[in-house]
């Protein structure tokens, strides 16, 4: 693997997003991943140029003056324990440097990943529909 970081989806498709979502209640297909991503305010994707596929992806959502919000962070499954996630929040936050209020929501068994990163354990409140 030879991964390279983008922070565009310029020349991404629809069929370079595969095999994300494992274990998703609805996962999300590559179509409607790549719609997110061209839709968000910030990306950044691990690319493997052997095989020219997404490998990982987070994406964030902004006001541009005080807020984000950190949506999704996906690592293939025979990609996870590579370090890959960690750069890819590391490189986020870096483009996010400029915001007061960085939000994330994720399962409490996953908190101590975000920690490393100078997050706060918070509280929320969510609609999931398909519940």
């Amino acid at each position: 693997m030879r991964i390279e970081y983008l922070t565009d989806v310029e020349g991404i498709t629809w069929e370079q997003l595969q095999g994300f979502c494992v274990g998703w209640r609805q996962p999300l297909t590559p179509a409607q991943l790549h719609q997110i991503l061209v839709n968000s305010s910030y990306v950044v994707l691990a690319f493997d140029k052997e095989s020219q596929k997404v490998v990982g992806f987070i994406n964030a959502l902004s006001d541009e003056v005080s807020f984000a919000f950190i949506p999704m962070l996906e690592v293939l499954p025979p990609c996870q324990k590579r370090g890959i996630g960690s750069e890819l929040v590391r490189r986020m936050l870096a483009q996010l440097e400029h915001i007061t209020c960085i939000d994330l929501m994720c399962d409490p068994d996953m908190q101590p990943f975000y920690e490393r990163f100078g997050m706060l354990r918070s509280h929320g409140m969510v609609i999931r529909k398909y519940l």
